[in-house]
Parts: C-alpha cells; structure tokens; sequence
C-alpha cells in the first residue's frame, strides 16, 4: 500500500477506504484534474464508471462555489469579458498578495455603493492567482473569499507545477520556478485548457494581459517569464499582425533592502528576473517597497479587510500600488460603462498599447524584433489638496507627482517621455483643462525641473502624451503617469553586481547570470536617454 495520497497528502490510517482507489474515489472523486494531475490516466476508470470526461474544453475542470463573483477568473457568460481592459494573474506571494488587495478594493467600492466600482467592473476581463505555495495560497482573500477552495481545489487550480515538487515554494532559486512552470506545458498539456481556473477565451478577450509579482524569490522571478512566452504562444497565438499586449507590473528589490545588499541572491534574481521577462513581455511597471512607503503617505484609498489578508509589512505598501493600477484601469473604462448609467467617468481615454508603442519606435532599428526588450513604464501618482486650480497649483501638483511620489528610484529628466493623465471631479476639471488646452500644464512638465524635454542628444524628440478624466466621487486633483525608459539607480546597482558575477564568478549563480546575459544587456542598453538615438 502506498505511503500517502498524492493529492491530501494524507496516509492510509486516515482513509476511510480499505486502499488508494477507494480514498481516492471517495475524497477525490469529485475532482478529476487533481486526479489526473498527480497520477496520469491510472484512475481514469472512476470517472468513465461516473460518465465523467476528461474535460479539454475551455472552461476549468474544478467547479467553484455556486454563486461566483460576476468578474470572477471563471465566472459569467462566454461574452462577459469581450473589449474589457485586463486580464490580471497575480504570480508568486507577492503577486497573490497584490491582487488580493485589488479585489478587495473592488469590494470596498461595491459595498459602499461607489459609482466608481464600475471602473473594475468595466476594467476586469478576468484574474487568477499562481503560486508554488500551497501556504501562501490559503491564506488569500482569492481562496478564502472569491472562491472557496478547500486545499485539494486550490492545489488543482493555482498550483504552478502540480506534481513536480512539495508545493511548498522556490525560495531563492529562479531555475527552478522556471523548470515548474515548464513542466506544467509538456507535450500536449496546456493548464489554462486544462486545469487552472482561468479561461482561455477571457484572456482572449481582454484588451491586454497584466502579470502581478515580484523579481525577488523563485516563483515570480523564475515562473513569470515562462507563463508570459506560453500565454502568447499558446494561448493568444493567432495570425493576427499585432500581438496582445501583455505587461508585468514587478516589485523590484529597494536599494539598502535585505534583498539588495551587495552579494544577495535578490539582487541576482533581480537582474535575471527583469531580463527574462523583458524578452517575454512588451512593459515592465516596476515597484519597489521603500518608495511605496513613501507615497503611502499621501496616497491611501480604502481597501476594507486588506490586514486580514495581507502581511502586516505590505499592507500600507499596497495600497498606493492599488491606486495607481486603478487609474490605469479607469483610462479606458468609460467606452465600456452603460449609456443609461450615472456613472460620469469622462475625457481622453487610451489603449494599454499606448503606453508602450510609442517607445518600441524609438528603438534601434538595427535591433530585431525578437532581441527588442520591454519597455520600462516608471509609475507615478500625485495628488492636488487644494479648493481652487491655478496653474501655480499645477506646478505643486507636478512637483508632488514627479519629485515625492515615484514608485520606484528613477530620474525624471532622463525619460524617453511619458504618458500623463489628470483627474478629478468635474469642477475641478473644468478649471484645469484650461491650463491643458493650452499647453501651459504641458511645458511645466517639460521643463528643466521636471522631464527637461529640450535636453536631447540624438535626433528623436522627448514626447510627452497628456490625457484629462473627470472622475465623480473625489474631492481632489490627481496626476497618474508613466516615465519610458528613465536611468533607475536600483536597477543599475543590480546591474553592476550581476556584471562582476558574469565577468569573474566561478558559481552557480554566476553561471545563471552567463546564461542571460544578452537579455541584461538589451534590457540596459535601452535606459536612460542617453540611450534615446
């Protein structure tokens, strides 16, 4: 007799079964991907003697509570998520953790009966999250809340590698949440099709893809490239010219972080980490914890229950994260929102490729399309606490926006350009679109003090995008934006470690440097616009 289940983990003293085929058909039987996931096709007889199949549609295989939440990863109609904006998977612990925090800001807006609610629920293709960690995964407001999974559910839908290892997380080691994530696409296997709780014809429909996580430990380093490059080949592989935009939003390690210090596997895993998933992506947004407790200082929406659900040590981190990916997802919500409704949301609205295309034309052209790394979108977010609107007050609100409350470490006066969007309620949007119409509020950010747009080497221009919202139920005036390709001083810190390692390491983790390499260096080749031909 075996020694334990696959599946629970559990032993024979605990079976209520005489064998392994009975625990299984009496604990498991009812879940014919775990199944089928830890022991091939050795009990696929239970579920024929059931009238079961083997299930290779489109929808998931693990039924989840009845009543799903109407934006839900598997949830609504087969046209529910048609022209939405993101389809979001929250990858590793810091990405389970961050899209926590999103869904519960939704929640916090629909149960105070905010019309701004209507922003996820016009935003929201559909999400999921994937882990190596059984753990981790447990304690989130996904499984707890969203989904109601017990452990065997939960393993089966969001477990990265179901079957190749323990289920308890990568540490450090970014090979081997490559080598997972693989395992799960071996030969015929797709578990998007197959198994996790997503479905493919939502990430279909979705405008663009957004990958949540960190750069730091072995899952999201490691497992975020390899879902990126199988979702765009096997998932959104079409004859289409264009692609989908896929984008990772990635915490980066923080100069001075335990992560960072010189010598530490996080500022390797940081540097491979970016690379790879510059190869497989078209943007990177990166985050790093010491500037979002900084602008956790002004920036805090409400986002009931997140210090049940989230680390104690991230739960004022996230929060600002929360806003700026909403306003994201506000820049094209109003052509979903209903024409009868009361929703207000209202102005210049832009496609997610936006953001990033008009950087991919200022690359090199000698560079090929299959070597051209992710452009680097710096986030960031200020706010205006003021009754009136002048263009003196534009300028603080500027200053706030550009020199405060960056997300991550990065210079602003050495960006390629950027996309700004302002927004407000609508008297205050009355009042500052004055200043944009005219081009005032433009030459304050491309001035010397800001993004110094006549400071240019090359031939291309520094070119700076600015849209207007009005946006009901705010009180103040908000600055989000997104600086391309800016010099990053913890990237370049990263940058300087890994390439002692490539150029005089003899260990293990030089040689995953070596094995990158020319992805480290199409990646910071293309910051800082010294970089700008």
């Amino acid at each position: 007799m075996p020694d334990q289940c696959q599946i629970c983990l559990t032993g024979p003293s605990e079976w209520n079964a005489d064998d392994l085929e009975g625990h299984v058909r009496a604990a498991h039987g009812d879940n014919e991907a775990a199944v089928a996931a830890m022991y091939g096709d050795e009990f696929d007889h239970l579920f024929e003697e059931n009238g079961g199949g083997s299930g290779t549609g489109d929808s998931p295989r693990q039924t989840t509570r009845e009543t799903p939440k109407p934006t839900g990863g598997s949830g609504g109609g087969a046209t529910d998520s048609v022209g939405k904006k993101w389809f979001m998977i929250g990858v590793g612990g810091a990405g389970n953790n961050i899209l926590d925090a999103l869904l519960m800001r939704r929640d916090t807006l629909v149960a105070a009966g905010e019309e701004r609610a209507r922003i996820w629920e016009g935003g929201l293709a559909g999400y999921g999250l994937l882990n190596t960690n059984t753990a981790e995964l447990e304690q989130t407001y996904y499984a707890q809340e969203e989904q109601g999974y017990d452990r065997a559910q939960l393993e089966t839908n969001t477990i990265i590698g179901l079957g190749a290892h323990d289920n308890s997380g990568m540490g450090y080691r970014w090979q081997n949440g490559a080598a997972v994530a693989e395992v799960d696409f071996e030969g015929e296997n797709n578990p998007f099709r197959d198994r996790w709780d997503m479905r493919q014809t939502d990430l279909r429909s979705a405008q663009a893809l957004l990958l949540v996580h960190s750069v730091t430990k072995g899952t999201g380093c490691g497992s975020t490239p390899v879902l990126a490059e199988r979702i765009r080949d096997e998932v959104l592989s079409d004859d289409r010219e264009i692609d989908k935009a896929i984008l990772s939003a990635v915490v980066i390690p923080s100069v001075g972080s335990q992560q960072s210090t010189l010598g530490g596997r996080g500022k390797t895993n940081g540097v491979v980490g970016l690379a790879r998933t510059a190869q497989a992506v078209d943007a990177l947004i990166p985050f790093n914890n010491a500037k979002l407790r900084e602008v956790s200082q002004d920036i805090t929406p409400r986002v009931d229950g997140l210090a049940q659900y989230n680390p104690p040590q991230f739960v004022d981190l996230n929060k600002p994260l929360v806003a700026f990916l909403e306003a994201f997802t506000m820049s094209s919500t109003p052509q979903f929102v209903d024409q009868d409704a009361t929703m207000s949301i209202r102005g210049n609205v832009f496609d997610v490729a936006d953001s990033f295309r008009l950087v991919q034309d200022k690359y090199p052209a000698s560079m090929p399309k299959d070597e051209r790394p992710a452009v680097v979108l710096a986030p960031v977010l200020g706010r205006l606490r003021s009754e009136t609107v002048s263009e003196s007050k534009l300028e603080i609100l500027a200053r706030r926006t550009l020199d405060q409350n960056r997300f991550a470490d990065f210079d602003p006066s050495t960006a390629w350009g950027a996309n700004f969007m302002l927004y407000g309620p609508e008297e205050k949007m009355r009042e500052a679109s004055e200043y944009v119409t005219d081009g005032r509020l433009q030459r304050i950010l491309n001035g010397p003090d800001f993004l110094d747009a006549g400071n240019t080497a090359g031939v291309e221009t520094v070119d700076v995008q600015l849209n207007q919202l009005v946006t009901p139920q705010l009180d103040d005036l908000y600055m989000w934006g997104m600086l391309w390709n800016p010099e990053m001083p913890a990237l370049e810190s990263m940058y300087e470690h890994a390439q002692r390692l490539n150029q005089e390491g003899q260990t293990q983790q030089a040689e995953s440097v070596r094995e990158v390499w020319s992805d480290v260096e199409a990646l910071f080749s293309c910051l800082g616009r010294d970089n700008m031909l």
